[in-house]
C-alpha cells in the first residue's frame, strides 16, 4: 500500500503533467472574485431596502441569503468547472489519440482525472470562502457596524487577491490590488444607488 508521501508525490506529478496548478489558480481567482462581489451585493441590497425600517429583518435576510448564495455559488462553480474541464480534457485526449493513431491509457489518463477534480474543488471552495467571510460580523455586531465591517473586509480581500495576481507578473501590487478594490467600490455604489431608487 502506497504511503502518504508516495501519494502526495504522485499527485504533484499529475498536477505538473497537466499544468493543473495554473488552471486551479485561475479558477480560484475567478471563484473568489465572484463570491466576494455576489455576497457584497446581497449585504448591500438587504441593507438599503430594509436596514432603516427593519434592521433585525435585514440581518436575518443577509445571513440567510448570504449562506444560501455562498452554497449555491460553490455547487454551481464546482459542477461548472468539473464539466467544462472534463469536456476540454476529453477533447484534448481524443486529439492526441487521433494524432498517435492509437488509444492512450495509463498515466496521462489518470493525470487528466486528477486535473479535472482539482479544478472543480478549487473553483467550488473559492467562492464559498469569499462568500462566508463577510457574513461573520452579522453574527456578532449591530447591523450598521456589521455592514461597514463586511464592506471593509470584502475590499481588503479584493485588494489581497489583486495584489497576489500582481506579484505573479511582477506588476506593482498596489496597482493591481486597487484595480480589484475599484471594481468592488463601483459595485457597492451601483447597488446603493439602485436600492435608494426602489
Amino acid at each position: 500500500m502506497p504511503s502518504i508521501g508516495d501519494r502526495f508525490d504522485k499527485l504533484k506529478f499529475h498536477i505538473e503533467l497537466t499544468k493543473s496548478g495554473t488552471i486551479a489558480r485561475r479558477y480560484f481567482v475567478i471563484g473568489a472574485f465572484d463570491g466576494a462581489l455576489t455576497i457584497l451585493g446581497v449585504i448591500l441590497g438587504a441593507y438599503v431596502v430594509e436596514g432603516n425600517l427593519h434592521p433585525d429583518l435585514a440581518k436575518q435576510l443577509i445571513i440567510a441569503a448570504g449562506l444560501a448564495g455562498g452554497i449555491a455559488l460553490a455547487v454551481s462553480s464546482t459542477v461548472g468547472a468539473f464539466e467544462a474541464e472534463r469536456v476540454e480534457h476529453v477533447l484534448s485526449h481524443q486529439q492526441l489519440e487521433k494524432a498517435m493513431l492509437k488509444p492512450v491509457e495509463g498515466t496521462r489518463k489518470e493525470a487528466m482525472r486528477v486535473s479535472i477534480s482539482v479544478s472543480a474543488i478549487v473553483h467550488g471552495i473559492a467562492p464559498l470562502l469569499a462568500a462566508f467571510v463577510p457574513l461573520v460580523p452579522f453574527f456578532f455586531m449591530s447591523l450598521d457596524a456589521a455592514v461597514l465591517t463586511a464592506i471593509v473586509m470584502t475590499l481588503g480581500f479584493l485588494f489581497v487577491l489583486g495584489a497576489y495576481l500582481g506579484s505573479l507578473i511582477k506588476e506593482m501590487i498596489i496597482y493591481t490590488g486597487l484595480r480589484f478594490v475599484i471594481a468592488g467600490l463601483a459595485t457597492a455604489i451601483i447597488l446603493i444607488l439602485l436600492g435608494e431608487g426602489t
